[in-house]
């Protein structure tokens, strides 16, 4: 699913006649599926211009039980990339890419997963596919926001989009624009729903080949989608449950990779508790209430003041406990340190941002309240659509126990550089305040800020140095030479040498001012940003497996 560039199989006929060489040969027997999809369809509607279901209004008594849907969801599927987890990733996943969200409406992924592969005919017309560009919606005249499958289609039944996806991949990455970009990720998500109805993407049953490959045995699928319906209209879902069953019965008599079945109820305990996003709300709550705590007893001493503050410190002490929990349950069910992309560095940094709020705490809770804050800030990022959570199995280049060395400490470091922007920013404000009330209060504690300042830039600057050392190491045993200049090698230095001019400025006599090092901190921040992000996205490189 994450390869952008697969063409969507649609319906045979005129829907996409532009770009139908391009796809792989579809059996007869799925072309008739699709037929009939479509008739059922349009004996729904009397045309596709006719406006969709409201999905305000739909499924708000899903005919499917929770308990069923359960059992479904922890039925193995091997993924994409060859790793066997539970369809409860996998519904989740497709509703992320879908409808840019965990649930829809009051369905689990895993109902509504199973909801449309009932019911694909309903589900055309219901407006969930998530459309963010509205220049798309302004050309080719679909709705804002959302969209349903139906409408992807004119009144002829043509692919709206097919011209403009054939332009756009015949563009390299780097010349595509913005709007090429989201033609394809919409295209991404018409091929995902077309798979999805067709029963392609469910590899639910093992070959027994030396490949140890899944694939979808529409056979059995169907007779058991057979069943649910049967099901849902008769309330009865023993025989539904039966075939369930027996799904799970040919995996473990045909399959020729170890099912770990404590890792899959595992992988589903860590998907219900959803820690990351949980740990988000309670940093933001949290860290708003410490900080509003910690300045007020800069001004008033007050003994309950003072209590609040260390029950305030107390369950962000514990919200980090769950955040450890969750990063342990990761690497248990993945089997590697998980910060081998962009969203596992994210929680990863999230953490360290803590912890060193949790090291400063002691001297100042106004940087412990600046680290938990900040620490919300980058697991809310971390949960946009753009960085993919999925679990996926490390590239050849990954698999080196440098890669817990190198990326953890490189990546605590970018943790001490985030507090230190923050402490530069606090700083400057509160100087500024200082300098036209002259309060005794403000004075001291940006004194005190700017001292933690500077000793979180030195740790940062040592596990910077000692992270870029080990990747050193690293791509010795890796590409057989330490240094290469790659973007990521070389914007790694950048920022190096920029953490140490802004912590030797003051050798410089007119430097050596508070208000220098608070300020060349906060700007000093743009080459950790510029290594972390702008290398994965807009640079290539042998690190972009990072993204």
């Amino acid at each position: 699913m994450k390869n952008s560039s697969v063409k969507p199989a649609i319906i045979n006929s005129g829907r996409i006649r532009s770009f139908r060489q391009r796809l792989p040969f579809i059996p007869v027997i799925v072309d008739v599926f699709y037929w009939v999809i479509l008739f059922l369809s349009l004996s729904i509607t009397t045309s596709s211009a006719q406006s969709p279901v409201d999905i305000r209004n739909l499924f708000t008594d899903d005919a499917i039980p929770v308990e069923h849907a359960d059992r479904f969801g922890a039925l193995p599927i091997q993924s994409h990339e060859g790793r066997i987890e539970p369809i409860n990733t996998f519904s989740a996943d497709i509703l992320r890419k879908l409808h840019h969200s965990d649930k829809i409406g009051n369905l689990t992924s895993d109902r509504f997963l199973l909801s449309l592969l009932t019911m694909p005919e309903r589900w055309m017309h219901v407006p969930f596919i998530h459309l963010k560009n509205r220049e798309i919606s302004r050309r080719y005249g679909l709705p804002e926001k959302q969209i349903a499958y139906i409408e992807i289609f004119d009144e002829n039944g043509d692919y709206r989009l097919a011209r403009a996806v054939k332009a756009a991949f015949n563009k390299s990455p780097a010349e595509r624009s913005k709007i090429d970009k989201d033609i394809l990720k919409l295209n991404e998500q018409v091929h995902i729903f077309s798979q999805l109805v067709s029963g392609d993407m469910l590899n639910l049953f093992p070959t027994g080949g030396e490949d140890h490959k899944w694939e979808s045995d529409k056979e059995m699928l169907f007779r058991y989608l057979d069943k649910v319906r049967v099901a849902i209209h008769s309330g009865d879902w023993t025989e539904a449950g039966d075939a369930l069953e027996s799904i799970y019965d040919y995996q473990s008599q045909h399959t020729t990779i170890a099912i770990d079945n404590r890792k899959l109820q595992a992988e589903l305990h860590y998907n219900r508790l959803n820690i990351f996003n949980r740990c988000k709300k309670f940093y933001f709550l949290l860290g708003a209430h410490l900080l509003m705590f910690a300045v007020v007893y800069l001004f008033k001493k007050k003994k309950t003041i003072r209590t609040g503050i260390r029950i305030q410190v107390v369950l962000i002490m514990a919200a980090a406990a769950a955040h450890i929990y969750g990063i342990a349950l990761r690497w248990y069910i993945a089997g590697y340190a998980p910060w081998s992309n962009a969203y596992e560095t994210m929680t990863y940094v999230s953490l360290i941002t803590v912890a060193g709020g949790l090291i400063f705490a002691r001297r100042s809770t106004i940087t412990l309240a600046l680290a938990t804050l900040f620490a919300g800030v980058i697991l809310f990022v971390s949960g946009l659509s753009r960085l993919d959570p999925q679990i996926s199995p490390l590239v050849p280049v990954l698999k080196s126990p440098w890669l817990m060395i190198h990326v953890a400490v490189i990546v605590a470091a970018y943790g001490f550089f985030g507090i230190s922007l923050l402490l530069g920013v606090t700083n400057i404000t509160i100087g500024t305040i200082w300098r036209r009330s002259r309060n005794m209060q403000l004075g001291s504690q940006t004194a005190l800020l700017t001292t933690i300042n500077e000793l979180s830039l030195w740790a940062g600057l040592a596990l910077m140095t000692a992270g870029t050392l080990a990747g050193a190491v690293w791509a010795n045993e890796s590409w057989g030479r330490y240094w290469g200049w790659d973007p990521k090698e070389t914007w790694a230095l950048i920022t190096i040498i920029a953490y140490t001019v802004v912590l030797h400025l003051r050798q410089i006599k007119s430097c050596d001012r508070a208000i220098v090092l608070n300020i060349a901190s906060v700007l000093a921040f743009a080459t950790v940003l510029m290594t972390y992000f702008g290398v994965n996205y807009y640079l290539t490189g042998m690190h972009t497996y990072a993204g």
